[in-house]
């Protein structure tokens, strides 16, 4: 009977994980012990769920003290935790110095940064409203108020739109900065585009200002190099002409477009409100000095007096309510300033008709605009997925045009071009100083041309390749890293089976790649997915909802609907398919996650399909439709009106889009998970730098492996690695900024990215059986 009883201690001794009692064991304490683990995995899970990483981490660790069985488990959220605790230190103490580099900057004298600074403090805050309460800074928001509307008034436009963005930083709900915002934001891009030369020097100025300010600011310990107020070196040989720009605009484009957006806008709107934006998008030709090189009429006072007194007639008519006929108003209008232009100040046709219609479609929304002929080949290739060119990434960097990466498979691949290659000239023409823009237009072409790209490698060797363009397929769907040889290895976890895909845009490509991503991942016996949607700008509604519906069985996916009286489309339905991912899934979404990536986040969130994790995405919940303007016999338009028709609605029924002045808009994380500008730099270059193809093939030769670090990746799956941090999310083939290193990798990518350690101790914990 005694052995009996001691091989009962004994059971029960290991069932709650070793605890040795002082005295006998009664049968009614054991169901105690246990009743207490259960206690303690339900309150710490629900802690997670409320972001209380530290309270779970604790909750758990006791709890596996009593249960050997949740010994990973609290392996693994202590990890995330420490780490946590790492970036809120990092957090407070970027905070701290952001509110010392405001005084070190008034200190200093240069008061108009230090809002800069104040509102650089004000994103990083526990208590958001709480610090702009306080006496000091709304102190200093008062001072800078009246400094932007002095530099306003003195045309210094670059230190006022410094500061009314900063103010808008600190004051989102206030619509004044914004109004503010657009009107010198204009200015700055008249003269951007037509007296570039007369802008440069307040550019220069503030390039100056803006280096002494980090002089003030930079910490001792810091031991880079301090910043050069030298300006970038100017290449005239491919120097943009705005009449290239313009070139094909008419009149009666724009009285078509006009029409279209009167009869199709998501909301009622009239002739008057296009007429009024129109008429104050003139208004600030006429009134911004430094375009008179371009308009050299413009500089005779007469004429320019002349002129705008029309103008500020027709701007009368426009405000009159008691004027009716809002069509023959704006007919006549038009006709009255094209008239008074033609014997009076004389701007061109396409500079009238390009600077009505932007101060005109202003009015409506930020994403109603022209496609006006010369953009029309730019802008299939963000939505068409392919192009023809010779598949590059490439950077700017002190002023040299640096290859990121080539793309795989790419002519540039095969002929050897590699990162770190600097392109010093493009069919013979120095290629110093030129700009991404520049660059892209000139590498880029049509199929079956070639280009001659003179290319100097990091060991100073210099050679001519004379590669021919292909179509180029940007892929939209990444993975976790490389593969030896090409392809992608989409875990993230190669344990637990996890995988990880990136989708940078939704092109008429992104649905199939996803299906081919997906279905190698459940080819390789993955068990749950992280999807990666952060800096997604959107792209085609098809794309989206195919992606979408890749993951979901039954439900409303999207449902659009306009404020005006018109047809109701039918929302579009998710369909049942025997291929489709039905794993557990996280999807990661940020602040600058919009438009299509706002309609399959939030479709998984509503459908409860997925768990959102990161901050609340952008608000960009708008539908634009593409309407032809001047359209050949096929029906194909030399332009178009790209129009605000209709918004979004998530299942639950709530719009996508964020109003003027609202609170709720995006889509909502499940786990919030914030992220300082610094952390996001470093996680993206970390990102980015696992994403280069370091080495190609030899010119003209058979391409070999890539020769890439997946081995050490899939190894060690939490420990791929970046460098420094850099700047923001790119695009392909010259096609915007690439910031990236080519150095070799050093930083953990998980420890540089705590929204994505976040995702993958969700999963982990979902598939080790843990009730989220």
């Amino acid at each position: 009977m005694k052995q009996l009883m001691s091989g009962r201690i004994a059971a029960v001794a290991v069932l709650l994980g070793g605890f040795v009692f002082s005295g006998p064991i009664r049968a009614a304490d054991q169901p105690e012990q246990v009743a207490t683990v259960e206690q303690l995995k339900t309150e710490a899970f629900k802690a997670l769920k409320e972001g209380q990483f530290d309270r779970t981490s604790q909750l758990i660790s006791k709890a596996a003290t009593m249960d050997p069985s949740l010994t990973q488990i609290s392996s693994w959220i202590k990890q995330f935790d420490d780490q946590r605790v790492d970036f809120a230190t990092e957090r407070h103490k970027q905070f701290d110095k952001a509110v010392a580099d405001v005084h070190k900057v008034l200190d200093g004298h240069k008061d108009s940064y230090a809002i800069t600074f104040a509102a650089r403090a004000y994103l990083l805050a526990d208590d958001k409203e709480a610090f702009r309460k306080e006496d000091w800074i709304d102190a200093l928001v008062k001072k800078t108020v009246k400094m932007a509307a002095d530099a306003d008034e003195h045309q210094e436009w670059l230190t006022a739109l410094r500061m009314y963005s900063d103010l808008g930083s600190m004051e989102p709900a206030n619509p004044e900065w914004k109004d503010k915002l657009k009107t010198v934001t204009r200015r700055i891009r008249l003269l951007a585009v037509y007296t570039p030369d007369e802008l440069k020097a307040t550019q220069d100025k503030e390039s100056k200002d803006r280096d002494e300010v980090e002089a003030l600011v930079k910490d001792p310990s810091d031991k880079t190099k301090d910043p050069t107020t030298k300006p970038a070196e100017i290449n005239d040989s491919f120097k943009t002409d705005w009449k290239d720009t313009l070139k094909g605009i008419r009149m009666d484009m724009l009285k078509e477009a006009l029409a279209d957006a009167r009869s199709n806008y998501w909301r009622d709107i009239n002739y008057r409100t296009l007429l009024l934006g129109g008429l104050k998008g003139i208004q600030a030709v006429v009134t911004t000095p430094g375009l008179e090189d371009a308009f050299p009429e413009l500089k005779d006072n007469d004429k320019k007096q002349q002129f705008t007194q029309v103008l500020n007639d027709c701007l009368t008519q426009a405000n009159d309510p008691a004027v009716e006929n809002d069509a023959v108003l704006l007919s006549t209008s038009l006709s009255k300033l094209k008239d008074t232009n033609d014997e009076t100040i004389q701007l061109p046709e396409e500079v009238l008709v390009s600077e009505f219609a932007d101060g005109a479609f202003a009015e409506l929304d930020p994403f109603t605009s022209m496609i006006w002929p010369s953009d029309v080949e730019e802008f299939n290739k963000s939505t068409q997925g392919e192009f023809s060119g010779v598949g590059i990434q490439i950077q700017l960097e002190d002023a040299a045009l640096k290859v990121v990466s080539p793309l795989e498979d790419s002519p540039a691949y095969k002929q050897g071009i590699k990162a770190g290659d600097i392109i010093t000239a493009i069919n013979g023409k120095n290629a110093k100083g030129i700009t991404l823009n520049q660059a892209v237009k000139n590498i880029t072409g049509v199929e079956g041309t070639y280009v001659t790209l003179t290319i100097k490698s990091p060991s100073g060797v210099v050679k001519d390749y004379r590669i021919r363009r292909e179509k180029i397929k940007v892929a939209s769907v990444k993975g976790w890293t490389h593969k030896a040889g090409g392809g992608w290895d989409y875990f993230v976890d190669p344990v637990q089976k996890i995988g990880y895909v990136r989708l940078t845009n939704f092109t008429k490509t992104s649905a199939a790649e996803m299906d081919q991503a997906v279905d190698e991942m459940k080819s390789e016996g993955a068990k749950a997915m992280i999807l990666d949607l952060r800096y997604n700008p959107g792209g085609l509604l098809t794309a989206a909802t195919d992606i979408a519906d890749k993951f979901l069985k039954e439900g409303t996916i999207v449902s659009t609907k306009a404020d005006r009286d018109t047809p109701v489309a039918p929302p579009i339905e998710a369909k049942d398919s025997p291929d489709d991912f039905d794993m557990p899934m996280v999807v990661l979404v940020n602040q600058f996650s919009a438009s299509a990536s706002e309609i399959v986040s939030g479709a998984l969130k509503d459908l409860h399909r997925a768990t959102i994790v990161g901050e609340r995405s952008f608000g960009k919940g708008s539908v634009q439709m593409l309407f032809p303007i001047d359209r050949d016999p096929s029906g194909k338009g030399k332009s178009y009106l790209k129009l605000t028709t209709s918004h979004y609605y998530l299942p639950s029924g709530r719009c996508i889009h964020r109003e003027e002045n609202s609170t709720t808009w995006g889509v909502e994380p499940d786990l919030a998970v914030e992220m300082t500008p610094e952390q996001m730099r470093a996680a993206i270059d970390a990102r980015q730098d696992v994403e280069v193809l370091r080495d190609a093939a030899p010119a003209e030769g058979d391409q070999p492996k890539v020769e890439e670090k997946a081995d050490k990746a899939k190894d060690a799956s939490n420990d791929s690695a970046g460098d420094k941090p850099t700047t923001a999310p790119v695009n392909t083939d010259a096609t915007h900024v690439l910031q990236a290193t080519t150095k070799p990798a050093k930083k953990d990518l998980l420890a540089s990215d705590p929204q994505l350690s976040a995702g993958l101790l969700w999963l982990r914990l979902e598939l080790a059986g843990v009730n989220l």
